[in-house]
């Protein structure tokens, strides 16, 4: 197939292109800084550059592909305030929408990101994708753009499905950003930390988009995660120590909130236990990294490195 990833760049779109190449397929891979591609290119993607706030530069890229994966997100710049989450969402909803009306007029499969932050005020049960959203304000996006979506593969037959991985970390991302602030003395953990996260490496999300456009179901929705979430004082507590930092601080979750917004710190304290028995099942996903402690060995020299 040839495949167009939107958000090639991305810490998530990345791995999704790199996967999909590897499994034989084409890429074009829509970015807004070419330079940034340059690892794209260099395994065979081609580049479309373009801006999600501007459908001219991608809706007619659909005419040339077999499918769509959109892993395109805007990021908030400095805190997560009203104002910067509701460009967030309104960007991906004038993206996804475009696109989704371009795949159902020609017939193409799309393949939308979300996140399991739809489902975050589940506490410590575990759930599964027949669980209904209860997003985060920060996932209420994501949680509109798949009702659309599902409601469109009903009524008008777009061939489309949702992958929804869990806190997705690797070489990048929030660990990345985590590793830092430990190492430079600035983190902080929010409340007690006794909330839930699944976990899921990037490179297997990056696996499971390619296995779904091979496998999955148009309509389903498969969550990602390995099958042993963390209580989040566990995981930065595991990290601190192997980096060598002999003391986490603690801060007020109202403190946090003034300086980096609230609802970021609403994200980071909620909690969720998803299980991705389904795309185990259907898309025959076996994930490499059982558990973050397993990935850890590979995982910590490039943070240090990179720190």
């Amino acid at each position: 197939m040839r495949v167009l990833v939107t958000g090639a760049t991305g810490f998530v779109g990345r791995a999704i292109t790199h996967a999909v190449l590897r499994h034989g397929h084409q890429v074009l891979a829509f970015v807004r800084n070419p330079e940034k591609a340059r690892d794209l290119l260099s395994a065979g993607a081609a580049i479309a550059r373009g801006d999600m706030w501007q459908p001219v530069t991608y809706e007619p890229l659909v005419a040339e592909v077999d499918a769509v994966i959109h892993a395109a997100q805007e990021v908030a710049q400095w805190r997560f305030t009203r104002r910067n989450i509701l460009a967030m969402h309104k960007s991906d909803e004038l993206m996804t929408r475009t696109l989704a009306g371009a795949c159902a007029s020609q017939n193409k499969l799309l393949i939308y990101t979300s996140g399991a932050l739809t489902h975050a005020k589940y506490g410590g049960e575990w759930i599964d994708e027949t669980a209904a959203a209860r997003p985060c304000r920060l996932a209420q996006g994501h949680a509109d753009r798949e009702a659309e979506l599902v409601a469109m593969h009903r009524n008008a037959g777009l061939n489309v499905m949702v992958i929804s991985p869990g806190f997705v970390y690797g070489d990048g991302g929030f660990l990345r950003t985590t590793a830092k602030l430990l190492e430079r003395g600035r983190y902080r953990m929010i409340g007690r930390g006794d909330n839930f996260w699944s976990l899921v490496h990037v490179d297997d999300v990056g696996e499971a988009f390619a296995l779904a456009l091979e496998r999955g179901r148009a309509g389903e929705t498969y969550f990602l995660a390995d099958e042993h979430p963390m209580l989040r004082r566990d995981f930065v507590s595991r990290v601190a120590t192997e980096l060598g930092v002999p003391r986490v601080r603690r801060a007020p979750a109202w403190a946090m909130g003034l300086v980096t917004g609230f609802a970021l710190v609403e994200a980071i304290t909620s909690s969720f236990r998803i299980r991705a028995d389904k795309a185990r099942r259907e898309l025959g996903w076996t994930p490499r990294f059982e558990s973050f402690e397993a990935a850890l060995p590979d995982l910590l020299p490039q943070l240090r490195d990179k720190s």
